[in-house]
């Protein structure tokens, strides 16, 4: 009998694991699963944090190869909901839970139309989530909660950064307009972190008579000058907007500033006795600053909600939104080169806990530390 398996699956639970093994006991020849990838994992929660494809292809022909090594097995990637099940005709059964039952009639429908023999369905019923941490989980076993429970706790190794001094322990924070990156930055102010404001410093950096100003009047122009002598922002802003060039250029001159800027204040905390301090930048990444941090932590929001808060709290229109958003890093490629994430999703207590979740973790690493160098003096 030829087996398919239809679910999401990511960060192999117990839920997976059941309905795997009942799909292979009901397997004799040819067993085939459907990885979901692209336009089917759009409105997962966190998508962003969703593993590679070819991982979660690995990670599912690990496990069942592991029960029962006798059969042929497709374990393949889908972009659409039915995958193989359109075409395939050496299939007997399908196997779903119980949130994707509605499914087997679909494709028994269009089997149908295609002149394929329809498949039975046999489906698996959900399972109790004892591990539920929060009423914004989901009551049954998913990796939606899973890929949740990983916010606010090391997703990636850290690499030693050794251009820079062990202390301070400077945490890079970025993300996303209005990702909430600075909510996130004054909650650790509260629990003891010291926090370099790069916005702020981005208004300083302009400030006239610096090395930084007399650099952008002589490369856009004295027009740029407003009345009192500072620069006029609303005059440079045309001059930059749509011109690659332009904006490369705006940047050579006043990000090496404000890094400059935040090193000094950076050694300003850590003599006030801040052990970790939070650079919270919305270009970190694009400045490359993380060469100066021993970690980055990233906020996301999804895409829908971001475009939602910038046109509430700023007044933009729609469109104005949009643009704002597809003119940044993706969440993806934030997602990709950091050390912990966070989201501002969900209620107020629940950030919180992710901040809290990610402070105790590094307040631990860093105690750790400190015991393992006592030891080796």
């Amino acid at each position: 009998m030829g087996v398919r398996v239809v679910e999401d699956i990511d960060h192999i639970h117990a839920g997976h694991k059941i309905l795997l093994a009942e799909a292979l006991l009901r397997c004799s020849r040819k067993f085939t699963a459907g990885i979901a990838e692209g336009p089917l994992l759009k409105n997962k929660t966190l998508s962003d944090l969703i593993a590679p494809c070819q991982d979660r292809i690995e990670a599912v022909k690990e496990l069942v190869t592991d029960l029962d090594p006798s059969l042929d097995y497709h374990i393949v990637e889908i972009t659409d909901p039915m995958g193989p099940t359109r075409w395939d005709p050496d299939m007997d059964m399908i196997v779903v839970s119980e949130e994707t039952k509605k499914g087997i009639d679909f494709i028994n429908s269009a089997r149908k139309e295609g002149g394929l023999k329809t498949l039975e369905g046999y489906i698996i019923s959900l399972v109790e989530d004892k591990d539920r941490k929060s009423n914004e989980e989901e009551e049954k076993v998913s990796s939606s909660s899973q890929r949740m429970r990983l916010l606010g706790t090391v997703i990636q190794p850290l690499t030693p950064n050794c251009d820079i001094p062990s202390h301070p322990h400077i945490i890079g924070l970025t993300g996303g307009s209005a990702s909430g990156k600075s909510s996130v930055a004054k909650r650790f102010q509260k629990l003891g972190a010291g926090v370099v404001d790069c916005d702020k410093l981005g208004h300083e950096a302009y400030k006239k008579s610096t090395d930084c100003y007399n650099k952008l009047v002589q490369e856009f122009g004295n027009d740029i000058v407003a009345s009192d002598g500072e620069i006029n922002r609303r005059a440079l802003g045309p001059k930059v907007f749509n011109n690659k060039d332009a904006l490369e250029k705006l940047n050579s001159i006043v990000w090496p500033e404000i890094a400059r800027l935040a090193k000094e204040q950076i050694r300003d905390l850590a003599g006030k006795g801040h052990d970790v301090v939070i650079l919270d930048a919305a270009v970190l990444l694009e400045a490359k600053w993380e060469a100066f941090c021993h970690q980055v932590w990233v906020c996301i929001i999804k895409r829908e909600e971001a475009i939602k808060r910038i046109v509430e709290r700023d007044g933009r229109t729609q469109e104005e939104a949009e643009r704002r958003i597809d003119n940044q890093l993706s969440n993806k490629e934030r997602v990709s080169r950091a050390n912990v994430v966070f989201c501002t999703q969900w209620a107020a207590e629940y950030t919180q806990g992710q901040v809290e979740r990610a402070w105790e973790g590094l307040q631990t690493m860093l105690r750790e530390k400190r015991e393992s160098n006592k030891a080796q003096l």
